[in-house]
């Protein structure tokens, strides 16, 4: 994208992060992004053009970076942020909180996404470790679905994404009276 603005460098580092730490963006990641962009916009009825232009923009440009380059773009946005004379310190760590934020919003904060907050940290020139260390890497010799190298990521991996509007696509989760 030429030219991004700073909501654009947040927007595409929030989905971004969604992306490439779980494969796929869960609806509740998806929800907490759009929540997150509204908040840096203070969003309105008066500005809603400017949200919606904002998002359609990010997720054509990052659905145009090829994959196998969409980390090292990642990082690269991650140091446009940090330079970005509008950015202190103070909002260069909510951004951070933000991430984590997103992260959590669907119940979990898996080790993919800990390593990938950390890195991005790093090139923002914040030292923060979410990662435990002492915590080792299951061992059970069986590739799991969404594991690295089972063919279901890998068809994952090569779908662009975006947004759904409107009704979401969970069943309704009321249970009908019993009799």
């Amino acid at each position: 994208m030429e030219n991004p603005t700073i909501l654009h460098l947040i927007a595409f580092l929030y989905i971004g992060f969604a992306k490439l730490s779980n494969n796929e963006i869960p609806i509740e990641e998806e929800m907490a992004i759009k929540r997150k962009i509204a908040e840096w916009l203070d969003l309105s009825y008066k500005n809603v053009d400017q949200y919606e232009m904002v998002m359609r923009e990010t997720l054509e440009w990052f659905n145009s970076v090829d994959e196998k380059i969409k980390e090292d773009q990642l990082m690269a946005v991650a140091g446009q942020i940090a330079g970005n004379e509008n950015m202190d310190i103070v909002n260069i760590k909510r951004v951070l909180s933000e991430i984590r934020d997103i992260a959590v919003s669907n119940g979990k904060f898996d080790r993919g996404e800990k390593k990938l907050h950390d890195k991005i940290a790093a090139v923002m020139g914040v030292s923060i470790v979410t990662v435990d260390e002492d915590c080792a890497e299951p061992v059970d010799g069986k590739k799991k679905t969404g594991q690295p190298g089972s063919s279901k990521e890998k068809s994952k991996k090569n779908k662009g994404i975006g947004f759904r509007y409107g009704k979401s696509e969970q069943p309704d989760k009321k249970s009908s009276p019993k009799k």
